[in-house]
């Protein structure tokens, strides 16, 4: 007989996972946070990209995993029913109505032999581990806001070879709405740009890479992405002085130029560009950021093919993995195609045309998966302009 946890509960459905969370209010702009234990049922795609990215990943492997932040423990549930790699899971939560949600939700889904469900500050658990317990493969810091306290732990806690994955929400931070909470969350600038959100991701990259530095490993992203109200960074972790100064060279500065929408970047010893070589015009900056690519091409085609092996369990988010996977991550930055008619006068191209028009030009240019309307190109603004108003007198 179930026990009474004090609070309505439901019984819930995702993936292969059967749960039960707290009732969820019909209103959709709840707060997750306001439930007794944490669940947000509009983050599934960033839960079936978790599973998906660790069945190609470590595909081969039995690995050990860590949800220092599991709520009602269904991220878990789902990493062990829905691939083949994760032999064990830490499911760990600091609340004590979580910690017994958890061991119910994972009594009914019969995986009591392969989890241990602990009860404790994230922080503590994962600051024991190469002592009182050893690192996992992979880590999971998936928190109601900032990641930034959780991120060195998160690293700590990874074996050689290991993945944190990281999400962030206090998005407002990251995009330039509270510069000040950007500064003291994440020790870095932000820019309200057109591709704002990327800069988000390249931000918490750097964070991650920065606090991994700090203790003599080497954190490099492999998969990021931005959905909705979040973003997530998948970080592989190497340990070595050498291999952290290494990767370290990837952080810089981000400069933009809102008179001629050029994007320019520098490394981190050199300061931020300030004046566009372009136009003469100011440019502003956001940093210390991650300048490298963000995702691996290769490894986004394959978590993909793992989508399309089972479509209709992850069917909200194949858009986002054929987006990722299409996008030419050595691009830094995009243009919406709103943004450049405000620009260029008149009305907006369809990006798919612009896109085509560039390539046949021999200009590298993409779609980006943050944003369906936006461009990724390194043709320079008198060639956007160009094949924006050719494009535009023919339609």
């Amino acid at each position: 007989m179930m026990p009474e946890p004090g609070y309505e509960l439901e019984l819930r459905r995702e993936g292969r996972a059967i749960f039960y969370s707290p009732k969820i209010p019909e209103e959709r702009s709840f707060a997750p946070t306001s439930l007794p234990v944490f669940f947000n049922p509009f983050s599934k795609p960033n839960r079936d990209v978790t599973v998906l990215f660790l069945a190609a990943w470590f595909g081969g492997l039995k690995i050990r995993a860590c949800d220092a932040l599991a709520g009602v423990g269904v991220r878990s549930i789902r990493m062990l029913l829905e691939t083949d790699v994760v032999g064990e899971v830490t499911v760990n939560d600091v609340s004590p109505r979580a910690y017994e949600l958890i061991k119910l939700n994972m009594e009914i889904n019969k995986l009591g032999e392969f989890v241990e469900v602990t009860y404790m500050d994230a922080n503590e658990l994962l600051a024991e581990c190469g002592r009182e317990r050893p690192r996992y493969h992979y880590v999971d810091i998936d928190p109601a806001g900032s990641p930034a306290p959780f991120i060195e732990n998160g690293v700590r806690g990874c074996r050689r070879g290991g993945v944190i994955g990281a999400t962030a929400t206090d998005m407002p931070a990251l995009v330039g709405a509270k510069p000040e909470s950007c500064l003291r969350k994440y020790d870095a600038k932000p820019l309200r740009v057109p591709f704002s959100k990327e800069i988000a991701l390249r931000i918490l990259a750097g964070f991650i890479t920065r606090s991994a530095a700090r203790l003599g490993i080497a954190a490099k992203p492999i998969l990021s992405f931005s959905k909705d109200h979040y973003i997530r960074v998948f970080a592989v972790v190497e340990r070595g002085r050498r291999l952290a100064n290494e990767v370290l060279r990837s952080i810089g500065w981000i400069s933009y130029c809102p008179s001629c929408l050029a994007i320019r970047v520098a490394g981190r010893f050199d300061g931020p560009i300030m004046a566009c070589e372009s136009c003469g015009g100011r440019m502003d900056y956001a940093g210390p950021a991650w300048i490298r690519e963000l995702t691996s091409q290769e490894l986004a085609g394959r978590v993909y093919q793992k989508a399309l092996e089972n479509p209709e369990l992850y069917r909200e988010s194949l858009k986002l993995l054929d987006g990722l996977r299409r996008e030419d991550h050595g691009l830094l930055g995009y243009h919406p195609v709103n943004h450049l008619a405000r620009i260029f006068g008149g009305s907006p191209v369809k990006p798919s045309i612009l896109i085509e028009k560039l390539r046949e030009l021999g200009y590298r240019a993409s779609t980006t998966h943050i944003d369906p309307s936006g461009v990724k190109t390194d043709a320079p603004l008198e060639v956007l302009r160009r094949v924006f108003e050719e494009l535009r007198s023919k339609s």
